[in-house]
């Protein structure tokens, strides 16, 4: 039975009038479902206001619990709600306390309806932000597979950047990023790289980076709503500076939001928000410190590639008639290679290959070594020692392993009468037929102190009549058709001028080389 069945009109206690204090919505959202509940009237009382002061104080006292005030047969209920104020009501005496108990109950479902909601919604916030956060890493994931460093340096940058934006402007939900190079010293912006379409010319890519720079410094920059005439057809970007620990690499550039992806992607608005900006920002650091390692693994190759121009000028410095041979059959060797259909690496390693072929040739006797007339079978056989010495002198250097098979088998036949362990065919490696073919062309068409170099014509024709027998005749045969290129390498090659050192100046050492013209 509810409590308006019970209650007797005769039997009710009037609340005094009280000074109210105006509630705050939610206990005013209490109080009518209170009433609602318990089919009474609910009043909302302050513990500074007047009316049934001792109850309303230990309602507040007792926050959770119903207190009850007795009347005869009447009598009230105060309840203390969330925000502060008392809920009374006026119940029979017969069934004040479960009006109370009833009271209490509705209020603790209440505050648990809250709780559960403010739960769930922490659960969606959550699952969005897993939501995000897996996104992010999905794309970082596949951005940092993407550019892998490789194992040597490449040429130009725009398909590692490419593979890097393609993926990074799919994921931001962009029409196109540009990236934007600098000079070393930050002086000259280069031309921008896009992604997809070319959105803005270079000169409007360059003076948004001018206006925006010193502000991407700091953080990354966010502007949406662009209506400038300067940059007609953008909408809004995000520009974020690609920085390593030691220079600035450039900027990076995405522009327009791509409306359709706007309900794709769970974390994407209109325009770009400070969460694209951060995704873009981890990218960016990875693309510099990429970029960053690349500039170190340049520096690694020349490091290496001047060691190895030191040992061919050991090599020069004992033999002067052959100075600029190595370079030349390594020069030789790699365009025969990549004639022929190999590798960048292989070609590379070819190259390298090359310069060190006739690095043995330091074990040779200088009477032998530098002997201005033909030689002798005895001083032939000491000659043919030279390949062995080279892998003697290379083998134990890990960074020149791979080059030990061009300079160990490049003077073996291809009919298998040639040195050091007499192979045949094909099971002579790539790297010893190539630089075999090279190697006899530049030794026909160099002049020698006991005979004048060939001509083209005569050292063409020496080639095509040992294909088969002493050089691989497939090799033979490119080279030939391509002799014009050959020639114009050998035409142009000018041997590296030796280093002279200066003479101390005023008694104290000058270890820096006189400036001599270098010709790679």
């Amino acid at each position: 039975m509810s409590d308006a069945a019970t209650r007797s009109p005769a039997s009710t206690v009037q609340v005094q009038p009280t000074i109210q204090v105006q509630p705050t919505n939610l206990d005013q959202k209490l109080a009518d479902l209170l009433a609602e509940q318990l089919g009474r009237a609910v009043s909302i009382h302050m513990a500074e206001s007047d009316g049934p002061r001792e109850l309303v104080l230990r309602a507040v006292a007792t926050p959770g619990r119903a207190q009850v005030e007795h009347h005869g047969v009447s009598g009230l209920v105060a309840l203390l709600l969330p925000a502060g104020s008392v809920a009374v009501w006026e119940s029979a005496a017969n069934d004040i306390q479960r009006s109370a108990r009833h009271g209490e109950t509705v209020l603790a479902l209440n505050r648990a309806s809250s709780d559960i909601q403010q739960l769930q919604s922490e659960v969606d916030s959550l699952v969005a932000q897993v939501t995000n956060d897996f996104e992010e890493l999905s794309l970082i994931r596949s951005l940092s597979c993407s550019i892998a460093l490789p194992s040597r340096s490449v040429d130009g940058d725009d398909d590692i950047l490419l593979s890097t934006l393609l993926p990074l402007a799919s994921g931001l939900g962009a029409a196109s990023i540009a990236a934007v190079f600098c000079t070393s010293d930050k002086t000259e912006l280069l031309e921008p790289i896009w992604s997809h379409d070319k959105l803005l010319p270079a000169a409007a890519v360059h003076a948004l980076i001018d206006n925006d720079r010193e502000d991407a410094e700091i953080q990354p920059v966010v502007r949406n709503h662009v209506k400038d005439p300067a940059y007609q057809g953008l909408n809004e970007y995000m520009l974020v500076e690609c920085r390593s620990v030691e220079r600035v690499h450039g900027w990076l550039i995405a522009c327009n939001r791509v409306a359709h992806l706007v309900e794709d992607v769970p974390w994407a608005q209109v325009g770009f928000t400070t969460v694209q900006a951060s995704l873009m920002e981890t990218t960016t650091n990875q693309l510099a410190a990429y970029l960053h390692n690349l500039q170190l693994l340049k520096q690694k190759e020349d490091l290496f590639t001047d060691v190895v121009r030191a040992l061919v000028n050991a090599v020069d410095a004992r033999d002067p008639y052959t100075c600029g041979h190595s370079e030349r059959v390594a020069l030789f060797s790699r365009r025969l290679a990549t004639l022929s259909g190999q590798t960048p690496e292989t070609c590379h390693r070819i190259y390298l290959t090359g310069l060190l072929h006739d690095v043995g040739k330091i074990a040779v006797p200088d009477d032998v070594l530098q002997k201005p007339a033909k030689l002798t079978p005895e001083e032939r056989a000491i000659i043919e020692t030279h390949t062995d010495a080279g892998w003697r002198v290379l083998h134990q250097l890990e960074a020149l392993r791979d080059v030990l098979v061009g300079v160990l088998y490049h003077h073996e036949n291809y009919d298998g009468t040639g040195y050091p362990d007499k192979l045949v065919g094909e099971n002579i490696p790539i790297d010893g037929r190539i630089l075999a073919v090279c190697d006899a062309f530049d030794a026909m068409t160099s002049n020698r102190p006991y005979r004048q170099g060939m001509s083209i014509a005569k050292a063409s024709e020496i080639l095509r009549g040992g294909s088969g027998t002493y050089w691989d005749p497939s090799l033979v045969a490119v080279f030939l058709d391509h002799i014009d290129q050959f020639d114009a390498i050998r035409l142009n090659h000018q041997p590296r001028a030796q280093a002279v050192r200066q003479a101390p100046v005023g008694g104290l050492p000058m270890l820096a080389p006189v400036p001599t013209p270098i010709v790679s």
